[in-house]
């Protein structure tokens, strides 16, 4: 028979496990998803991702040639690059991963997003878009030679590289800096509110409604009566952040100033 003492300790035993049981089991609907503050974290479109995404099917082939193809039009080039070698947002084929760069690692970034900018992305493209852009990431090569902030002794000279690969710079032997596109040439024929689509500006914004950046209507709303042409013309030519929300606007140095000077134009004169 159990003392007055003992059933006393019991129950203050019960009361202590309980929270940390809770606390180690996931909420319902939480699996699979990234931890961390949800306003941490910008939702792509207005759509959230679904939840325990990495329990759905996952496509049996997957053709990396169609990720770099989603990988332009949703322009993720405009943050991570072309042939995603890093730009605003950071290298993804250097091997360094801040949140892991297994397949499910990587699916999980892209899904449900990560603080500081990189948006969820699984609510707008679903789970077979975002295993499309991992096929597309894993099939790039990582270069022998990785460029880095100066964190070593000696600085970027003496950090070692990622992965060699024959017939390219030795260790140590500074990257060769990759050639730039050629800018299109101005597009006369191309009306100003078909321009946006031809530079991929139609991936982060659209005419009516918010996707991942503002609506251009609420951009001319925001400016209307005012003279900012300039500005914004600088603005969408160089980029920049803090305006709109914590995703920041890539640089689109590729857009020739003529047509670039059109769009602006045109965003001005919409209600």
């Amino acid at each position: 028979m159990p003392t007055t003492r003992g059933v006393i300790a019991l129950i203050a035993a019960a009361i202590i496990a309980a929270p940390a049981c809770k606390q180690g089991a996931p909420a319902r609907g939480q699996a699979n998803q990234p931890r961390g503050r949800a306003e941490d974290r910008v939702i792509a479109g207005g759509a959230v991702p679904a939840a325990n995404a990495l329990s759905a099917p996952r496509p049996t082939t997957l053709n990396p040639d169609a990720g770099a193809n989603l990988f332009g039009s949703m322009n993720c080039d405009g943050c991570h690059g072309g042939g995603a070698v890093g730009w605003v947002g950071p290298s993804l084929v250097d091997g360094r991963w801040r949140y892991g760069g297994a397949d499910d690692e990587i699916f999980t970034s892209i899904f449900y997003g990560r603080p500081k900018g990189m948006p969820a992305y699984g609510g707008v493209i679903g789970t077979d878009g975002v295993w499309m852009l991992v096929a597309y990431i894993k099939a790039q090569a990582v270069p022998s030679v990785v460029p880095t902030t100066s964190w070593l002794p000696g600085g970027n000279a003496t950090a070692t590289p990622a992965a060699a690969h024959e017939g390219e710079a030795a260790p140590g032997a500074p990257a060769p800096a990759p050639a730039a596109p050629a800018a299109p040439e101005p597009s006369a024929a191309v009306a100003p509110d078909q321009m946006p689509g031809k530079y991929g500006c139609t991936a982060c914004h659209a005419v009516d409604h918010k996707v991942i950046g503002p609506s251009f209507q609420d951009v001319a709303a925001k400016y209307r009566g005012k003279d900012v042409e300039t500005a914004l013309f600088d603005k969408i030519k160089n980029g920049g952040s803090g305006v709109w929300g914590q995703t920041p606007m890539p640089p689109n140095p590729q857009v020739p100033d003529p047509d670039l000077h059109a769009i602006v134009k045109w965003i001005l004169t919409l209600k």
